[in-house]
């Protein structure tokens, strides 16, 4: 994995900055050969006095810094820190990738969480409640947002998870993530009447959210009046109008309001309950209504809709369901060209014209002692040799003969055998679009489709080579 930087010289690694009303803390690392991540306050409003929790800080704030430190040097998009055992097991998950990193001692582990929650401005005498914040940091001279969640698993005992996002690299327009462009038409068309439901859908750490941002931001904001009731936290929507929450008024009130000022599209954000969803069906004969719900696949999504607020509420107004799938891209700087041969082309209903198709390098012979390292084989990647990520969609289109299925009460079976039927995008197909442009590889879409292992699926990768 990529290496760890070097510390800049003079930096105090232990410092925090006043600007957020934070103390400063007086830990100064021994290790100066890493550079370290700097904490700059909380996030979401919230304060955080260091001084009043000495103890803590002592036992935790050092052991925190390394661990994000050494997450960030790994281009890690989230770490988990949980119980196994007597001890906390610390992963991190690099594109899409987890892997083990350490184990903590209990009560180091702990520290580690209470500090955490500390720094992010939380109340750290509770532990039997979910709670979420955010911490401000920079590293390597770049900006981060460390959105942090702590979650009871049993009594006294949590799970905390950091979600860190560059601030440069939170993409939610369809230009920044290069959304199809045939894509962008068909919800352009889908939207035209200015009216109806539309979703993206997926679990927890699939990029639901951005997704559904992205959706909102194919419509012309020239040509309709588009707001936001959803809270987006630190990531705002681009010419679209917030409405503010006034004296707690409830979403019925914001889409009056939004009707009186003959408003066309709302983002409203995650769909949790069949109550919203019944609400936002309602409105939805008078309002596009764009959106997010958790769902594995489009297919289930309707089903769960169906299931909250019924077929006569579906039929008429679900306009489309979209999905995507996270799939890693090769390294521009060592993958390698070969030619297709034409049985490999018409095995997996690739075009016969297609003369380049992109691999990774061969790994290094185990046996031979001169050999390259895997990480000197190629720098930007360490030898992974992926580097980022790419989506494939899958789209769920409510046509007239998709109507007549889902009508019969289908079951999400039922509902994805008809999406084929009609060759509506699938994950799997749209992913050789990512091959034939050479962002990834054959071997890449095997492994990422590939049934998963018993019950739990594959096992999180043992600590990669730093």
């Amino acid at each position: 994995m990529p290496p760890k930087y070097l510390r800049s010289p003079g930096r105090d690694a232990g410092s925090v900055d006043r600007s957020k009303g934070q103390a400063v803390a007086d830990e100064v690392y021994e290790d100066g050969d890493y550079e370290q991540v700097l904490f700059q306050g909380p996030m979401f409003g919230r304060e955080a006095n260091l001084k009043k929790n000495p103890r803590l800080v002592q036992a935790g704030l050092v052991t925190v810094k390394e661990i994000i430190s050494d997450a960030l040097a790994r281009r890690a998009h989230l770490i988990v820190v949980e119980p196994k055992g007597p001890r906390q097991i610390v992963r991190v998950v690099i594109d899409g990738i987890p892997y083990v990193v350490s184990q903590l001692p209990g009560k180091k582990g702990i520290a580690v969480i209470q500090m955490v929650k500390l720094l992010a401005g939380l109340d750290v005498q509770s532990r039997v409640a979910t709670q979420k914040g955010g911490i401000l940091a920079s590293y390597d001279d770049e900006q981060y947002r460390l959105l942090i969640e702590t979650s009871p698993i049993k009594s006294a005992v949590e799970r905390l998870k950091i979600r860190i996002q560059n601030v440069k690299d939170v993409w939610n327009t369809p230009g920044e993530i290069d959304f199809p462009q045939d894509l962008r038409e068909s919800i352009q068309n889908i939207t035209e009447d200015a009216n109806g439901v539309l979703l993206s859908c997926g679990l927890p750490e699939s990029g639901v959210t951005s997704l559904s941002q992205v959706l909102m931001h194919c419509m012309d904001s020239y040509l309709y009046s588009l707001y936001n009731v959803a809270d987006t936290g630190e990531q705002k929507l681009i010419n679209v109008s917030e409405v503010n929450d006034e004296g707690g008024i409830d979403l019925e009130l914001k889409l009056d309001r939004i009707l009186r000022q003959e408003g066309d599209a709302v983002y409203v954000g995650k769909i949790e309950d069949a109550k919203t969803a019944d609400l936002l069906f309602e409105y939805s004969t008078k309002l596009c209504l764009i959106g997010e719900i958790e769902a594995k696949t489009p297919a289930e999504a309707v089903k769960k809709l169906m299931d909250w607020v019924g077929l006569e509420k579906v039929l008429p107004s679900l306009k489309a369901v979209f999905a995507q799938k996270l799939i890693r891209r090769l390294c521009d700087d060592c993958k390698q060209a070969f030619r297709p041969d034409a049985t490999m082309l018409r095995r997996l209903g690739l075009p016969r014209e297609t003369t380049v198709l992109y691999r990774p390098p061969p790994q290094p012979d185990p046996e031979d002692p001169d050999a390259p390292t895997v990480e000197e084989l190629c720098a930007p990647c360490n030898g992974v040799p992926y580097h980022g990520r790419a989506p494939a969609y899958e789209v769920f289109e409510m046509t007239d003969t998709m109507r007549e299925v889902v009508a019969t009460n289908a079951t999400s079976i039922e509902i994805r055998r008809q999406m084929i039927k009609e060759k509506q995008r699938m994950l799997q197909q749209d992913a050789l679009r990512l091959v034939l442009k050479g962002m990834t590889s054959l071997d890449e879409l095997k492994r990422t489709f590939r049934a998963p292992k018993g019950r739990g699926g594959a096992s999180a990768k043992r600590r990669p080579r730093p």
